[in-house]
């Protein structure tokens, strides 16, 4: 673009926006247009629709919102939070012979940029470094994990301010740090809110680049050589690229197997959540949803009820419902365990489904475990999770479901007594393994028994939950301080008790089979169920066999352990668990 051409943009910006301050001089790249003009000019926000303020706030051309900068858009933006390993793709790029910018370089690169900085912006802030007239043709979100770079942000100290900018765009709210000490602090206070101030920071920047990115790519998978993120580098490296650049495969897999940052997690979710509890849960739901897995120990029960992101004074602010933030604060409910217990987890480990194949709906304390080996024998899966219900796997392809029934005082009381069992049995295996008579061989024996144990009851066992449960509540003879701290909001431990009971995979004993199991089933997928009894396993399943044509050996049923109510009322569990 010649001088003489800017300065007339100039000039007519000037005079359309009239309020904004234009600010222009002979270096189109390097400050040539303030922030405000270029989020401003040609946008017609009281006309437009309300999604078109998310690209007020971006660099990024969208013609249906108006949103031009100056000139003819050009080039790629891969933006994200800071710490993600911008350096290190810029570095790629530029290896392919791209002409490709960092947000520290002293002008935008031709071809594209790979900028943090330029992911989020707001009028009036002060962007640290280059700034184009000229937008961006298309944006690609890149993430890393966020355990490595939250750490990697909040101890970081060799670059700018990024908390004074990053605050500038978004809603941090309200923090002990500032932006002088933020970095600098040695207090164990101050750490917590360096980590909480990075943790923040991971879940706005991000939340807020998806919103108008392209895609979304992991640093990690740039390293591993991972297919499908190789496949987005080499588009952008053709779509982008100038005539010198090489968008060679095995050159591209060389350059990506260098990355140069640690990778080691420096810091654990339960960590997180113990600092900010609601954005832990965010980071986790923003993992999950581009893709990575959150280790089920860790998965707090909020996930499942998402976030919600909007401008609040005309900053990019992020919360978890109203409901979820008070998850812990209420009396414990049917409705709150079910939203909690969150269906996807199944749907995202199943595998694929041939129409044909005939499975349990792995209902606890039902002898889901005996089901679902006997139904191997007929599809070859064997499939017992516990956050799978029947329209689930009917939805995906299954092409029948079985579900076992047992009366719900009976599926608590087996299962209170399981969890005395095992409380008894690590007692037991902590004082053999402590034992100095035991040989390494039987105490590897010991363990592998308590593990086997363990799993038998809970597909998919997530023993972070039951870990914290074994810390705060006692099953000694049937102790019944954890039911009590679930039915009592007065029980100093009514929140660690509805953490537990809330997390996937936790005392699924608890899960209703109508309001649960059974939800959302349609009257079409209703004709491909089928119902089974605990106390008379062998011989429905018997009749289910014929009637399926399944030719199944129920002779394994024989053994399985015969139940009925009456059992479970001669315990005494109902005075414990009926309300008062």
């Amino acid at each position: 673009m010649t001088w003489r051409l800017f300065s007339l943009l100039c000039i007519l910006g000037a005079e359309r926006y009239a309020e904004t301050e234009i600010t222009c001089d002979d270096d189109t790249d390097s400050g040539a247009v303030s922030d405000a003009s270029l989020l401003q000019m040609n946008l017609k926000l009281n006309s437009l629709p309300p999604a078109c303020r998310i690209w007020q706030h971006t660099y990024i051309l969208n013609a249906s919102c108006e949103h031009f900068g100056l000139g003819q858009a050009a080039g790629f933006l891969v933006s994200g939070a800071s710490r993600s390993g911008t350096r290190f793709l810029t570095q790629l790029f530029q290896g392919l012979g791209m002409n490709v910018s960092h947000h520290s370089d002293a002008a935008r690169g031709a071809d594209g940029a790979v900028s943090w900085i330029h992911g989020l912006h707001r009028s009036g802030c002060t962007v640290p470094s280059w700034q184009s007239p000229r937008f961006f043709s298309k944006a690609f979100l890149m993430l890393r994990d966020p355990l490595k770079q939250i750490p990697s942000r909040a101890e970081s100290t060799d670059d700018f301010d990024w908390l004074e900018f990053a605050r500038c765009a978004a809603d941090f709210g309200p923090t002990t740090a500032t932006a002088d000490t933020a970095d600098t602090a040695d207090t164990a206070d101050m750490a917590d809110d360096r980590l909480r101030l990075a943790l923040k920071h991971y879940v706005l920047q991000n939340s807020f680049v998806e919103k108008y990115a392209e895609k979304s790519f992991w640093v990690e998978d740039v390293n591993a050589h991972h297919p499908a993120t190789l496949d987005i580098i080499h588009a952008i490296c053709e779509e982008f690229g100038s005539s010198h650049a090489h968008c060679n495969d095995v050159k591209l897999r060389k350059l990506s197997g260098a990355l140069p940052i640690h990778s080691e997690p420096g810091v654990k979710w339960p960590q997180l959540a113990s600092i900010d509890r609601p954005f832990a849960a965010m980071a986790q739901i923003l993992t999950r949803r581009h893709g990575k897995d959150v280790a089920v120990d860790d998965q707090l029960p909020e996930m499942a009820w998402g976030f919600d992101c909007d401008f609040h004074n005309d900053l990019w602010s992020c919360a978890l419902p109203p409901e979820a933030g008070s998850l812990l604060d209420r009396s414990f409910s049917l409705q709150d365990m079910i939203r909690s217990k969150d269906t996807a987890l199944c749907a995202e480990q199943l595998p694929p489904l041939n129409g044909s194949m005939v499975l349990s709906v792995s209902v606890a304390r039902t002898g889901s475990e005996t089901l679902s080996q006997m139904l191997a024998e007929s599809s070859g899966l064997h499939l017992h999770d516990h956050q799978c219900n029947a329209h689930t796997l009917l939805e995906h392809g299954a092409g029948h479901v079985i579900v076992s029934l047992r009366h719900p005082v009976s599926r608590i009381v087996s299962g209170m007594q399981w969890h005395t069992r095992l409380h008894n049995l690590s007692l037991s295996i902590e004082a053999a393994l402590n034992s100095s008579n035991m040989s390494k061989i039987s105490k590897s024996q010991a363990k592998a028994a308590a593990g086997d144990d363990e799993q038998s009851d809970n597909g998919q066992l997530s023993h972070g939950a039951y870990s914290l449960q074994k810390e705060v509540f006692s099953f000694d003879d049937f102790n019944h301080s954890y039911v009590d701290a679930l039915r009592n909001t007065s029980d100093p431990n009514h929140r660690i008790a509805l953490d537990v009971q809330y997390r996937p995979y936790s005392n699924s004993i608890f899960m209703p089979v109508v309001d649960f199991y059974m939800k959302g089933v349609t009257n079409e997928e209703l004709s491909r169920v089928s119902f089974v009894c605990t106390c008379t396993l062998k011989e429905d399943m018997d009749r289910v066999s014929n009637e399926l044509n399944l030719n199944l050996d129920t002779e394994a049923f024989l053994q399985h352990q015969r139940c009925s109510v009456a059992s479970a009322l001669e315990l005494g569990s109902w005075s414990a668990l009926e309300r008062p």
